[in-house]
């Protein structure tokens, strides 16, 4: 899959930034943050990080997610092709911090406060001593996505994994399913109401970058989330999006959520779980 183009402008292809490609992530407050505009940062992902050979698995983190994930270096390039990941990091550490700060913290036993020192280390981790931010990222990358929960009890480690993942090594900065987003609810005749599916379907409540992220991959003309899959005669993310391209696929998705269990046209389960899941 292509990686995501660059947030509110166009693609950062490989001659824009001279090391294979990026993303030019806004700050890590989010959507509605006055600093998404004036501290961009160039951030080199995972997936086109020279790393093939360790993600090479299917179903590890880091090859299934790596579109999304940044890529555990320093800096690559030079003068105004220069991406520099480590300034990255550090911000995303100073983040860790803040929430590290309490001890009623829902932090994963990853990601706890001893296991983490200091935003960034170029050296090889060591198994026994509190590493960098970006090692503790590298390790988590080459763990199989099993290892990722999506119940809403934030007791349970595997979820609190997941987002500790998206809020300190992705360019996310939060991914909520329907399940853990409380108030994000559906009648029980509804596709959104389903306890399976919650637990894959990505609320539309919150998680800001991610639609912002995938409705750059549907308008794109090809890649998995594209909506050149979109197949079925009467699909609603077909019709919408041809009728208006600026339709959003966050409201295409709310609208099956919203539609029948039963509505196999309109709604198809499988392009919901193409579009609407990571």
């Amino acid at each position: 899959m292509a990686s995501p183009v660059a947030v509110g402008g166009g693609a950062l292809g490989a001659a824009a930034v001279g090391v294979g490609g990026a993303y030019l992530a806004g700050a890590f407050e989010g959507s509605g943050s006055s600093k998404v505009e004036t501290e961009p940062e160039i951030v080199l992902l995972l997936n086109e990080f020279n790393s093939s050979s360790v993600y090479a698995t299917a179903g590890l983190i880091g090859k299934d997610y790596g579109h999304y994930l940044v890529a555990p270096i320093g800096s690559r390039g030079e003068n105004d092709s220069k991406i520099d990941n480590q300034k990255w990091w550090k911000r995303s550490y100073e983040r860790w911090q803040e929430d590290s700060k309490s001890a009623n913290n829902s932090l994963s036993a990853e990601f706890k406060n001893g296991q983490i020192n200091s935003p960034f280390s170029s050296s090889a981790a060591t198994s026994d001593s509190p590493k960098a931010l970006n090692q503790v990222c590298e390790a988590v990358y080459k763990k199989n996505k099993s290892s990722l929960g999506y119940e809403a009890n934030a007791a349970d480690n595997p979820t609190k994994l997941k987002n500790d993942l998206f809020r300190y090594c992705s360019i996310f900065g939060e991914l909520k399913t329907i399940g853990e987003v409380s108030t994000e609810t559906y009648a029980n005749t509804k596709k959104g109401f389903d306890s399976a599916k919650i637990k894959i379907f990505i609320a539309v409540t919150g998680n800001d970058k991610f639609w912002e992220i995938r409705n750059k991959e549907f308008y794109a003309a090809d890649g998995d989330k594209s909506k050149s899959n979109a197949k079925g005669n009467s699909s609603k993310f077909k019709e919408k999006s041809e009728a208006n391209p600026n339709s959003k696929i966050r409201d295409i998705c709310r609208e099956a959520y919203e539609s029948d269990k039963s509505d196999a046209n309109n709604y198809p389960d499988d392009e919901i779980s193409r579009f609407c899941v990571l």
